[in-house]
């Protein structure tokens, strides 16, 4: 029984190593799983936290919020003024987009926590910030659970929420449908609208260019038009998003139409906002809404679309955002 014993001991015990082992390779492929040179950061809960950096690695550091169904690329276009103006472009990427992992469940107060990790492990004392279109809510967040940090904040183009009358007002009607589709307790129809996005974004995005060309407004189109590699380099951003699968868009699209935990009254600190006049994604209306809402503000409006307000004001809205 004592030999017989033996061997049951000794073969469980090679069982244990072998299982270490193999978790100890299955984590070292999933790290790898990061290439060389996408940073990134272990979060508190062991979660990966990617971002990209552009312009001045000595500048004043300015944390981006990347728009919906985008990713931390969405900024290098900023690169070049960045440098110019002595700013570090901080760019993470949010819960399952890109290379971060994801976060079941997560509100814009979590990604607030998560930002503020950021923030410690780099040693940033203070930041700028600054979120494009579906980055609002996310810099709002940030704006009450760290107001000490900020040193400024501006909004461009921001999704606001869709609970006051006239939320949707001059807004696209497909992007309405996709607003309706996320609010829907079932799932089915927000994840088919986004996976229809992936499939063409993989196979077809000469076809999405086309399909953005034909929708947009004169600003955006003259854009796109003039400068074509603008909408290349949007379409790279926005498979980036992808990079996990549909999961997080589609949690993302959600987080927008529901409750957002926060109201933007609670925040105490100056946030400037830049609409375009043009523009049926983020329509002016919600510049107005937040101007109204918003304890401290200025409202800049300009006759551009969604995608040529940025690209046309980057200077003039960097020096406002850091004079």
């Amino acid at each position: 029984m004592s030999k017989e014993f033996s061997y049951v001991s000794l073969l469980h015990g090679f069982g244990l190593l072998l299982c270490m082992f193999l978790l100890f390779r299955i984590s070292a492929q999933a790290q790898s799983m990061i290439p060389e040179g996408v940073n990134y950061i272990h979060l508190s809960d062991q979660r990966r936290l990617a971002y990209a950096e552009y312009g001045d690695p000595r500048g004043k550091p300015l944390l981006y919020f990347h728009g919906g169904q985008e990713s931390r690329l969405s900024s290098a276009f900023l690169d070049t003024i960045a440098r110019e103006m002595g700013l570090r472009i901080i760019a993470p990427d949010r819960p399952g987009i890109g290379y971060s992992d994801p976060q079941p469940n997560r509100s814009f107060a979590d990604y607030a926590l998560d930002m503020e990790e950021l923030c410690n492990q780099l040693h940033l004392d203070s930041v700028y910030l600054l979120a494009l279109s579906g980055g609002a809510p996310h810099l709002l967040a940030c704006a009450i659970y760290f107001p000490e940090r900020i040193k400024g904040a501006s909004i461009v183009a921001g999704a606001s929420p869709v609970n006051y009358k006239g939320s949707k007002k001059g807004m696209w009607f497909p992007l309405r449908m996709i607003h309706w589709a996320a609010s829907l307790k079932n799932r089915r129809f927000i994840e088919s609208i986004i996976r229809s996005d992936f499939k063409t974004l993989q196979e077809k995005p000469e076809d999405r260019l086309k399909q953005m060309q034909r929708h947009l407004p004169p600003a955006d189109r003259s854009l796109m038009q003039e400068h074509p590699y603008y909408g290349r380099d949007f379409l790279e951003a926005s498979l980036e998003a992808y990079r996990q699968g549909i999961d997080a868009v589609v949690q993302e699209w959600q987080l927008y139409v529901r409750d957002w935990g926060f109201e933007p009254s609670e925040v105490t600190i100056p946030i400037s906002l830049w609409y375009g006049k043009q523009d049926r994604m983020a329509p002016q209306q919600r510049g107005f809404y937040y101007h109204s809402a918003l304890r401290y503000s200025r409202l800049f409006l300009k006759e551009e679309g969604h995608f040529s307000l940025i690209r046309h004001y980057q200077a003039e809205i960097l020096a406002e955002l850091c004079d």
